[in-house]
């Protein structure tokens, strides 16, 4: 069951967080509970359902009309491998940080940056967070995050199910 949580204070997010960012994180548990982060990244952010590809592909659409980059012009890699590292892409987004703890990965605009780390829960048996933090730039960049906040929590929480789901169907 994904649940909204606090993001855990080692997180690295903390260290770039500023007053006035978003900050959001939900956890879920996945089994087995040493199943590798950049596995779990990996699932999360490439194997996405149709119907969140239908939705980046509508948010494209419209945020051509205002100078944001699209995701078919942001460096892409859509392949499964066995690690990652620091630079790679799992999908539209760029690896920043790399730990057996947590992956950071995330892409800046005109309009605003965003981060998103994956994280381990130590003594928590096989609890994974996703935080997603947001500066934003202008006037913009806080128009279009409260348009998309509703379409956000829905495919974070419904990617952590699935990833959830997916990994305890293989153990």
């Amino acid at each position: 069951m994904v649940k909204r949580t606090q993001l855990n204070g080692e997180s690295e997010l903390h260290g770039i967080f500023k007053p006035g960012d978003f900050l959001d994180c939900y956890s879920v548990a996945i089994s087995p509970p040493d199943r590798p982060l950049e596995e779990i990244a990996q699932y999360i952010l490439i194997a996405m359902p149709g119907w969140a590809r239908t939705l980046l592909r509508i948010r494209d659409r419209i945020v051509s009309f205002f100078g944001i980059k699209t995701t078919r012009e942001l460096p892409q890699n859509n392949s499964f491998r066995k690690s990652v590292a620091v630079g790679d892409h799992i999908g539209f987004m760029t690896v920043r940080s790399l730990s057996v703890r947590e992956i950071i990965l995330g892409e800046d605009d005109s309009h605003l940056d965003f981060r998103i780390a994956l994280r381990r829960e130590v003594g928590e048996a096989g609890v994974v967070s996703l935080a997603t933090l947001v500066h934003r730039h202008n006037l913009i960049g806080r128009l279009y995050l409260m348009l998309i906040m509703p379409f956000h929590i829905l495919i974070v929480k419904s990617r952590l199910a699935a990833a959830a789901r997916h990994f305890s169907s293989m153990a």
